[in-house]
């Protein structure tokens, strides 16, 4: 009986090692019924599609040997496979027999995908390959079913956490494409501003075996221009460290003035790509406020796009920024009224009233008029502070024949001040400093709308306004609308001449001729009596 124990315990000790023969590629993870294979995602409107091939079988003596005769490495008698062997294994798949197919189980974070009901996989090693994904990069892996003395265990597989070592490949990666502006405060902006913004990509990892890979990183500037200098360097980094060849590329991309940049990544090689899969790239550069739109609202887009190697073509990924100026007297823009001005600042005379009709923009003035050719400067922060320059250049702006002051490019949350520099022929200048406030409203770094203050206090004047982005419609929202008069008195009339003037010798030479006249008559009516 003790021979019989002893017989047992050596068949358990060699099933045993038989089945530990293939730890070195299988999971720690098994289970009872069937492969799962974890963290694979489909982007909206894609199929993918999980296929497993036999790369390792069980055979009729107890043993593990390849499907395809010395395609796996051997170390100390057991199969261990490696990731040359799997690249290799991966472009042979119709050596490899007809493959098994997965399907997907449950949904959200504790879905996976495994084999088709009534279908199991053989006892051995299985290589995955999964299709159909233009947003992940899905590498060749493996996953087993050993062989125990307990029985057949089935192994696990999660592309989101297992690779081949950080010096091969991920089995799963996804590339990104991130801008962000990190100059604070800019949702608002004003013409000449200048905008440091920051390009945040990942590498995709790509197997060693992938050939003419393409990664690119664009960005295309609406309404700005870049600023290469030695007070605005552009910067780049690679897994947070500085790398010459990136640097090369980057500098490349970059000139003073451009409003575009490609940084192709193919001019470093593909084995520069492969290397530094999984690893992100970030590069930070200054571009300078240029929009010249004579609208209300003028929105400055910033887009930047990924265009990356996927499994037999390429896709890509987007991602933007967005940045507004405001004007004032200016052209509605989008909808219908793009014709009609805004009216929030207008100049009349001592005597006019100024209101908005029920057409959008439309002024109306009453009991006065409204007075061309006053010219006004606009100053920043208080009313001696900095002179606003706009995109033409100009710094003084002259009211046209409405009494309309058109000036564009300015920022949103700035105090601004109007100070008339000239007035219009015949009036006297009005020394006030006028406050102009534009409060913008964003719904997360989206324009909703905005206001328009014009004056402080009790002497002050706001017109609200909605914004659409998606159309770039501007309108005049319901609540207190009316727009600011700014009054201009006449110049007091001046003496024709100098001196006591003329008007007491002209009367006294009329008293003598009238009387010269009289003594005329008198004397021949005496004549005429003799």
């Amino acid at each position: 009986m003790s021979k019989v124990k002893k017989l047992l315990a050596i068949v358990l000790a060699l099933a045993m090692i038989m089945g530990m023969s293939v730890t070195t590629f299988a999971t720690t993870t098994t289970y009872e019924d069937a492969i799962r294979v974890y963290g694979i995602e489909a982007g909206e409107g894609e199929t993918v599609t999980v296929n497993a091939y036999q790369i390792i079988k069980y055979d009729a003596t107890g043993k593990y040997v390849p499907v395809i005769e010395g395609t796996i490495n051997e170390v100390d008698g057991n199969l261990n496979p490696t990731a040359s062997n799997v690249l290799a294994l991966s472009e042979r798949i119709g050596d490899l027999g007809t493959p098994v197919s997965f399907t997907k189980v449950g949904s959200g974070e504790d879905a996976y995908y495994t084999t088709q009901a009534g279908s199991s996989l053989a006892v051995g090693t299985w290589m995955i390959i999964v299709t159909g994904s233009d947003d992940y990069i899905y590498n060749p892996a493996i996953v087993s079913v050993n062989q125990t003395a307990e029985g057949i265990k089935y192994g696990e597989l999660n592309l989101d956490t297992d690779s081949w070592g950080t010096d091969v490949w991920l089995k799963k990666s996804e590339p990104t494409i991130e801008k962000t502006a990190l100059t604070s405060d800019v949702q608002g902006v004003q013409y000449g501003d200048d905008i440091q913004f920051q390009l945040k990509a990942t590498i995709p990892s790509y197997a060693n075996n992938k050939k003419n890979i393409v990664f690119t990183i664009r960005d295309t500037l609406d309404g700005l221009a870049l600023v290469v200098d030695e007070d605005h360097p552009v910067v780049a980094t690679l897994a947070g460290q500085s790398d010459s060849t990136l640097t090369s590329i980057v500098n490349k991309a970059f000139s003073n003035g451009n409003i575009s940049v490609e940084v192709e990544f193919s001019e470093a090689g593909d084995a520069y790509i492969r290397e530094h899969g999984g690893e992100e790239v970030i590069i930070t550069y200054f571009a300078k406020v240029t929009e010249d739109a004579k609208v209300t609202v003028s929105e400055l887009t910033n887009d930047a796009t990924l265009e990356y190697s996927t499994e037999d073509d390429t896709n890509t990924k987007a991602d933007d920024t967005k940045h507004y100026t405001f004007g004032i007297d200016t052209t509605f823009s989008g909808g219908t009224i793009t014709e009609n001005k805004t009216g929030e600042f207008i100049k009349i005379d001592s005597n006019g009233n100024v209101d908005y009709t029920d057409n959008p923009g439309e002024v109306i003035v009453t009991n006065g008029n409204a007075l061309a050719g006053a010219v006004f400067e606009l100053h920043i922060g208080s009313a001696t502070g900095a002179l606003f320059e706009d995109a033409s250049g100009a710094t003084r702006f002259t009211t046209d024949p409405t009494g309309r002051l058109e000036i564009v490019g300015l920022d949103g949350d700035v105090d601004y001040y109007l100070v008339e520099v000239q007035a219009p022929t015949g009036y006297t200048i009005n020394n006030t400093a006028v406050k102009v406030k534009i409060n913008a409203r964003f719904d997360g770094g989206i324009l909703t709308g905005y206001s328009v203050v014009i004056g402080e206090g009790d002497d002050s004047a706001t017109t609200n306004y909605n914004y659409n982005y998606q159309t770039g419609e501007t309108t005049i929202s319901p609540g207190v609308n009316n727009p600011y008069g700014f009054k201009n008195t006449t110049l007091s009339t001046l003496p024709s001449t100098g001196g006591i003037g003329t008007t007491i010798f002209t009367i006294g030479g009329c008293v003598i001729m009238i009387a010269a006249a009289g003594l005329y008559f008198a004397s021949r009516r005496r004549q005429e009596n003799k």
